[in-house]
């Protein structure tokens, strides 16, 4: 019997050739400034060309103090758009389709003492010991605004360069999934405390892109499905109640993540989340996306079966960028979970894998 992959889907008004996206994650090919080097284009154009049935961008920051790295693509600026247009071209070029996803660190802005003015670290909730050391400062209704409308102008622009959507970024830790998520959540307003208040800012950044978007171009969100410590058990029935809150809002897919990606990712565990994503997915009319551990076609089947739309995959396009073409010839990703791809292996031995081969002249000097 053939495998459910291989049939087309639809999210919103965008039609996919098949079931299987490459999700978004952090490229190695950005620059200091935001842009996107060769590479990066020419990688999106092999994926597009593999057939894949639509790629995420890397996340991209909606503003300068938005950004997580040093070398993150961005959003912003006029040249930094300029750039990844180049991308959605050559994704074009091929056939393919390309949604871009836009994103505000929060608590996890690199170097915001440098980047901010005044070392203002918005999170949430103020008082917070962020990664990078520094000590929050509860966002206010100023900064809302503006982060808001950053967003807008994100998606408004995506749109008008001729993406074929956009992905609004609330999981991983970021500042969406930092209202969402009640152990960076701390506030007593309207914007915390019950699951209702804590979506309310995430819900306002939604409802103001898809208003300014039109209803027929595509909007898709990523989220948390699970939350670190005791508060995951409540959190569980949270996330039905988001999920739904985004698709009253007007999404048109929501791909399911969680906190501990990383870890499963290296101890090997296949299908993260399916769980609660089949549990999602039955609460919702709107397309739902699993992501995280999928290396074989039957994990593919197994989570399409338990009433997923979607598969999404990172890690495996990275070892193999036709990963697709991998499926169809019916045999599993030669990826291993090893995560060494998010560290500096690029910078260190010019390449994106450990299964690749370094090339000649590296270590460089």
């Amino acid at each position: 019997m053939a495998s459910k992959l291989f049939t087309p889907g639809k999210i919103g008004t965008l039609e996919l050739p098949n079931r299987l996206i490459r999700s978004a994650t952090q490229d190695p090919f950005g620059r200091r400034d935001g842009t996107c080097a060769p590479e990066q284009v020419a990688l999106y154009g092999d994926i597009a060309a593999s057939g894949v049935g639509a790629i995420i961008t890397a996340y991209s920051y909606i503003s300068p103090e938005a950004r997580s790295t040093g070398i993150q693509v961005g959003f912003a600026t006029q040249e930094q758009r300029a750039s990844q247009k180049e991308v959605l071209d050559a994704v074009h070029a091929q056939g393919g389709r390309l949604v871009l996803q836009l994103m505000h660190a929060g608590m996890n802005v690199f170097m915001p003492e440098k980047r901010v003015e005044g070392g203002k670290l918005v999170a949430p909730s103020g008082g917070m010991k962020a990664p990078n050391e520094m000590t929050t400062t509860e966002i206010t209704a100023a900064d809302m605004d503006k982060i808001c409308a950053d967003f807008v102008n994100a998606a408004q622009a995506a749109k008008e360069l001729g993406f074929d959507g956009v992905q609004l970024h609330c999981a991983h830790g970021y500042l969406l999934s930092q209202f969402l998520d009640p152990n960076t959540n701390a506030r007593t307003d309207e914007f915390g405390g019950s699951a209702e208040n804590r979506f309310r800012f995430p819900g306002r950044c939604l409802s103001a892109i898809r208003e300014a978007v039109g209803k027929d171009f595509p909007v898709l969100v990523k989220v948390n499905t699970n939350c670190a410590g005791e508060a995951d058990a409540a959190y569980a029935e949270d996330i039905l109640s988001f999920c739904r809150q985004f698709e009253a809002l007007g999404a048109d897919a929501i791909e399911l993540s969680g906190y501990n990606w990383l870890g499963l990712g290296k101890k090997k565990v296949p299908t993260f989340y399916l769980e609660r994503a089949s549990r999602i997915a039955k609460e919702v009319k709107i397309p739902t996306i699993l992501v995280g551990g999928v290396r074989t076609l039957e994990q593919v089947d197994q989570i399409l079966a338990a009433g997923v739309e979607f598969v999404s995959a990172s890690r495996p396009f990275i070892c193999q960028p036709d990963f697709f073409k991998v499926l169809e010839r019916g045999e599993d990703s030669d990826c291993i979970g090893c995560t060494k791809c998010l560290g500096n292996i690029w910078t260190k031995e010019g390449r994106r894998c450990v299964k690749h081969e370094i090339p000649e002249g590296f270590p460089k000097d």
